[in-house]
């Protein structure tokens, strides 16, 4: 397998707000809570993947509102259900402009990602804000010149970081465990991705909450069916 082939359905107004994506990329729910935690680091890998999963009580909950993953899955048909929502709403192809939810596509060469422990990876790459003025998905004509990148503005040469988690991977040694957990992962195909860039500004801790514009990612678009 030369490369890795993920799918995210978000709908306008959730918690990620991916209707941002053409001037903020793609966001985590942790997007403006400040200082952002680092629950892995406190809870640990397995707590904070389980609890994203799949969550079972109050404590499982806290720790699933703070972490950062977003979820994806290497199936399609998988991500167009999602894009249905709980609603079972039907859906067409649209434009940016009438776009009520969205399809995000990841392409990555597993050349270029690490392993850091079974079924997790380091991924780095270089941010692109350009396709907001070359691509016309992303294209925004008043804002275009003003989009930058926030890290990238500072610091030359930078290379952005994300660690890619495939679920079904990483649980495998925990499935008796985590059963339902792992049911679920291998029933979505689900990988998780973190936004692994740290925080940039003074005194503040934890990661970005950010996946910036970068070649290796695209977004089309869906309207809903009354």
């Amino acid at each position: 397998m030369d490369t890795i082939k993920l799918y995210r359905a978000d709908k306008r107004g959730n918690k990620t707000l991916p209707e941002r994506f053409a001037t903020d990329g793609l966001l985590t729910k942790q997007i403006g809570s400040g200082d952002h935690p680092i629950p892995h680091e406190k809870y640990g890998w397995l707590n904070t993947i389980k609890a994203h999963i799949k969550y079972s009580n109050k404590a499982e909950k806290f720790i699933y509102d703070r972490t950062q993953y977003l979820s994806f899955t290497t199936d399609l048909e998988i991500a167009n259900k999602y894009l249905s929502t709980h609603e079972n709403l039907m859906y067409q192809s649209s434009t940016k402009d009438t776009a009520e939810a969205y399809l995000f596509s990841a392409t990555i060469k597993t050349a270029q990602i690490k392993q850091i422990e079974i079924g997790m990876y380091l991924y780095e790459f270089k941010c692109n804000y350009d396709k907001v003025k070359t691509d016309s998905n992303f294209y925004t004509p008043i804002l275009s010149d003003f989009i930058k990148c926030n890290i990238c503005t500072n610091i030359a040469n930078y290379h952005h970081s994300l660690i890619l988690i495939d679920a079904k991977t990483y649980l495998s040694p925990h499935k008796d465990k985590f059963k339902e957990e792992y049911e679920s992962a291998v029933c979505d195909k689900e990988w998780l991705i973190l936004p692994a860039d740290r925080m940039i500004e003074p005194h503040a801790i934890g990661f970005q909450a950010r996946i910036p514009i970068a070649n290796f990612w695209e977004v089309d678009f869906y309207k809903y069916v009354k």
